[in-house]
């Protein structure tokens, strides 16, 4: 047989194998009669099935490639349940059509850690986003700084018990779901980079753990405390100029077009700054998003950018703007002597406030 045929087929099987076949039996009171039933895969809100109540009791059948969260509704209703599945071949539903999302589920051990989840943290989310809006309508003043007091110690208490839900459920695809929904009160993507590397493989799989994946990936490839990417673009005079060439010095990675106004607005605070700090080992990178070399070349000359300049000449296809994920210029990163990113995005004031407290 063919190589490249046997291997084609290994791996079509080695697909199906992957897929596992699901059926969720229901059994449901109160329900009007030949009421709608539908499922739908909650990562991407994919209709997946329906089906028709008959005496109560509906099937839906589905295939599941990777853990996933999915809804269980009535068409033209609000009612609704949520549950997790992964390696699943029968679940069953029971429960009253008026308060269908407080319906019993079993058969899905993936199911038993969400319904954990939710009584963990449920209670903690609605007092969490209570206190975030009496702290948003409140008024400067002692009231509010001891509502945000509170805010605070209500966020660690979400953090902490994150920590040990996914101490104790390491293999469970529920604990990159967690990690995810929590991300933004954690302490910097580092904390999340952290705790997201100490679940075990078997948990790091599905959207929820892509979505963990890509966030980290994001925030390392443009966030502060994270390590620069490292990239060569040629400069004015087609020279191969390199980060990494800049090493031993704190450098200002400055993102511009001469097409943009806003750039160009800014561009003498920049100046001020390289001026008054160009002689304590500071210096600025400058990567042009644009097209035509000779605007290029003209806005250089004419706001007086005397660094360093790169460029492709591709626009919002630069290929260095694509690295540092750009989507607006200006935007700039401040990187250490050792090559971190320090600070992002410093304007004005407050990029002349900074260099002067680390370059004293």
């Amino acid at each position: 047989m063919n190589k490249i045929l046997c291997a084609g087929l290994i791996l079509l099987a080695n697909l199906v194998n992957a897929q596992k076949r699901v059926e969720i039996k229901g059994t449901i009171t109160n329900a009007a009669p030949n009421a709608v039933v539908f499922l739908m895969r909650g990562s991407d809100s994919k209709m997946l099935t329906t089906d028709t109540l008959q005496n109560g009791v509906f099937s839906l059948k589905t295939v599941l490639s990777e853990p996933d969260i999915f809804q269980i509704g009535f068409v033209g209703t609000n009612q609704g349940l949520d549950l997790f599945m992964q390696d699943c071949e029968i679940v069953q539903i029971k429960g009253d059509f008026a308060d269908f999302k407080n319906s019993t589920v079993k058969g899905c051990q993936i199911e038993n850690d969400y319904i954990l989840f939710k009584s963990a943290f449920n209670p903690l989310r609605d007092r969490l986003n209570a206190l975030a809006a009496l702290v948003n309508a409140e008024k400067a003043g002692p009231k509010r700084d001891s509502l945000f007091a509170l805010f605070e110690a209500a966020k660690i208490s979400v953090v902490q018990k994150a920590t040990e839900f996914t101490a104790d459920k390491k293999t469970s695809p529920v604990s990159p779901f967690l990690l995810y929904v929590i991300s933004p009160l954690f302490n910097g993507v580092a904390e999340l980079d952290a705790r997201y590397k100490q679940l075990d493989p078997l948990a790091q799989q599905g959207p929820f753990a892509k979505m963990v994946e890509n966030t980290i990936a994001s925030a390392k490839s443009n966030g502060v405390g994270f390590p620069a990417t490292d990239f060569t673009q040629k400069d004015t005079e087609g020279n191969p100029i390199k980060l990494s060439s800049f090493r031993g010095k704190y450098v200002l990675l400055d993102f511009w077009a001469s097409w943009c106004g806003p750039c160009r607005a800014e561009n003498p605070n920049v100046v001020n700054a390289f001026n008054m700090f160009k002689d304590k080992k500071f210096t600025v990178l400058g990567v042009s998003l644009d097209q035509s070399k000779p605007s290029w070349l003209a806005a250089i000359k004419k706001d007086n950018l005397t660094w360093t300049h790169v460029s492709d000449l591709k626009y919002w296809s630069n290929e260095v703007a694509q690295l540092y994920r750009i989507q607006s210029i200006p935007a700039n990163f401040l990187i250490d002597p050792n090559g971190n990113i320090i600070a992002k995005d410093l304007r004005g004031e407050q990029l002349i406030n900074t260099l002067k407290s680390i370059l004293k």
